[in-house]
């Protein structure tokens, strides 16, 4: 697991507190989004879809760093849209530390967070191997082709 999220309190949608060592060996893919951005509201449901198909099976969690203007804000778009997955909790500082790690963030944010380059804006799915390495920066657009058969190449390109 990546030593950014070793010692991470998590959160679900009804508030509950998670350890992040339980995402010990699972595939993790980063979700950076916001319920004000359109494209994120629109991608949404494909990830919820592929999440609740393949959360058991295939050892695969998300967790959701927020994008959103407010802690009330971030908890309504998890309530309203996502599936079952984690978040970093809106007032941790590792929201920040992993939109500056990946380089992802919505452009308003860019400069507040202290993202020097941005590799992308949101939606993003970046998806990381159990041990913590970038596995896949496009995750977005692989669920987008090719649903749950995504999450299956991911994990085969572990196997191999």
């Amino acid at each position: 697991m990546s030593e950014l999220l070793k010692d991470a309190q998590l959160v679900k949608a009804n508030g509950d507190k998670v350890d992040a060592s339980t995402l010990k060996g699972k595939l993790v893919a980063l979700y950076f989004s916001a319920h004000w951005c359109p494209p994120c509201r629109q991608f949404t449901p494909t990830l919820k879809d592929v999440y609740e198909e393949t959360c058991e099976n295939h050892n695969f969690e998300v967790v959701f760093v927020s994008s959103d203007d407010s802690q009330e804000q971030m908890k309504g778009y998890m309530d309203e849209a996502h599936g079952g997955w984690l978040a970093v909790s809106y007032d941790s500082p590792l929201r920040d530390e992993l939109k500056r790690k990946y380089g992802v963030c919505a452009g308003k944010e860019q400069e507040s967070v202290g993202v020097q380059e941005r590799r992308n804006g949101i939606p993003s799915l970046v998806v990381l191997q159990p041990d913590g390495r970038e596995l896949s920066f496009g995750g977005c657009q692989e669920l987008r082709e090719a649903g749950p058969v995504a999450v299956k190449r991911w994990r085969a390109q572990l196997a191999a």
